[in-house]
């Protein structure tokens, strides 16, 4: 967007002394990082940088001052560099820039202007929120500030050709006065809306050279939105209330038609902004690049003879050599600190209520073995109060398949020593059988287990125990 300079030698003093801002701040944080003691804590000075685009409407003599007429809108856009501040009162300079236009047609008048606009200044901010304001999304805030406006007005009075408009009360524009002597010979002109009359130099009320700058009074309301500590987004309202009423060129004292009110102008500027707070923490802290340094006094107090014996469980097998650290007291465990598991069932003695189960028998985690036909036995007495019991043996199976996986090779052939055959898997089921061996193993019954206590099953209950039953009559 392109950006509107009315007084380039004065707003260069204002640029520069923002960058003048930034860079200060950017080396005092370099200056802060770079001392030798790390052990204080640094200041971090560096600015928060806000860029914003919205619109302008201005409210004045010329233009609609009604709700239910429409209204014109130019955009701005604003740059703003804030001081760091971790309360709730924050300082800003800004620079804003855009265009504010005018047009008013009624049978008493027909005005028009359109002029460039430049703010520069400084915006108080103070945030509403009264507690723990760093884990709030949304932060309201009010906005007030003192600042210098730059306006250079123009107006729409002639056409292309150079033929001035004369609005007549039909509502054509010609190029003779309808009270003309000559204004049978009137031709109908159309506006060009190119803005080509300097209303300054054009002095039409007799104002002169006039002062096209003025302090101002900026003053608003909007609210910010947390996307990270770092960045936010703002939605803000702010009326600049302009200490001049010759913003569009018309005053109280102006002639005729064109006499305006005696309040001041003021510029309406709605808008959105990202900013970045270059000074807040992180969300994710950065990596360290740099390798750990282990200093000498850190380990030079630590006994390392006796960290080699340490034995937290008593096992004799020191901590750094044994494989399980928790093993209790007074209980026998193998060279590398495991316990004794003298069936092999993955149970370890010491909490094995059946030490000597059968090779590869389904155990539970009391070491006791389960069997098919004891988990059919309680279904048939109660299908609805077995199923825990089913599910405590489809859960055995699976530790037991995990320490040898050549288990469910093994019970995917049927007893009999035929191949396996998915035709004997009724239609209903045949979904379950996922490896396609014929064979609805206890892994297979145990995913449709799983969608049955979910509420995913397709099955009715009836269904489901109908193939639980089939698990057990299958094998």
């Amino acid at each position: 967007m392109k950006i509107f300079f009315p007084n380039k030698s004065r707003h260069l003093t204002f640029i520069t002394g923002i960058f003048l801002f930034c860079f200060c701040s950017l080396h005092q944080e370099v200056r802060a990082q770079n001392e030798a003691d790390s052990s204080v804590e640094k200041v971090n000075r560096l600015p928060v940088i806000s860029l914003g685009q919205g619109v302008l409407n201005f409210i004045g003599d010329v233009g609609y001052t009604h709700l239910n007429q429409p209204f014109t809108a130019r955009s701005g856009f604003q740059l703003e560099v804030q001081h760091h501040s971790s309360n709730r009162f924050s300082i800003a300079a800004f620079i804003l820039s855009g265009r504010i236009l005018g047009e008013e047609k009624s049978l008493q008048r027909t005005l028009n202007f359109n002029s460039s606009m430049v703010s520069e200044g400084v915006m108080f901010r103070y945030d509403l929120i009264l507690r723990n304001i760093n884990r709030q999304v949304i932060i309201p805030y009010v906005t007030a500030g003192v600042e210098y406006v730059f306006f250079h007005a123009k107006a729409d009075m002639k056409d292309a050709n150079g033929n001035t408009y004369h609005y007549w009360n039909d509502g054509s524009i010609r190029d003779v006065d309808e009270n003309d002597t000559a204004a049978y010979r009137a031709v109908k002109l159309h506006r060009d809306y190119s803005y080509e009359t300097d209303l300054r130099d054009a002095n039409i009320d007799g104002f002169g050279k006039y002062r096209q700058s003025s302090w101002a009074f900026p003053v608003g309301a909007g609210f910010r939105f947390k996307i990270s500590s770092r960045c936010s987004m703002h939605f803000s309202s702010v009326v600049h209330f302009i200490q001049s009423d010759l913003v569009e060129g018309i005053t109280t004292e102006s002639s005729g038609t064109r006499q305006g009110n005696a309040k001041n102008d003021k510029v309406v500027y709605t808008s959105v902004s990202f900013r970045y707070d270059l000074s807040a923490d992180r969300d994710t802290p950065r990596k360290n690049k740099h390798k750990t340094t282990v200093r000498k006094e850190d380990v030079e107090n630590i006994d390392f003879n006796a960290l080699a014996v340490e034995d937290a469980d008593h096992d004799g097998v020191p901590d750094v050599q044994d494989d399980s650290s928790a093993t209790p007291m007074n209980n026998t465990v193998k060279d590398n600190g495991k316990p004794l598991d003298t069936d092999d069932d993955g149970i370890p003695n010491y909490r094995d209520k059946e030490p000597n189960s059968a090779k590869d028998a389904v155990v539970n985690t009391d070491g006791e073995t389960i069997t098919e036909e004891m988990i059919e036995k309680k279904f048939r007495e109660d299908s609805l109060a077995a199923l825990p019991a089913l599910i405590e043996y489809i859960q055995s199976y699976d530790r037991l398949t995990q320490r040898n996986p050549n288990i469910e090779k093994r019970d995917g052939v049927r007893p009999n020593g035929m191949p396996a055959d998915v035709s004997i898997i009724p239609s209903l089921y045949r979904r379950l059988d996922r490896d396609l061996n014929g064979i609805i193993s206890p892994k297979e019954i145990s995913f449709a287990i799983d969608d049955y206590l979910a509420g995913k099953s397709p099955y009715s209950v009836q269904e489901f125990y109908n193939l639980i039953d089939f698990f057990f009559t299958q094998r």
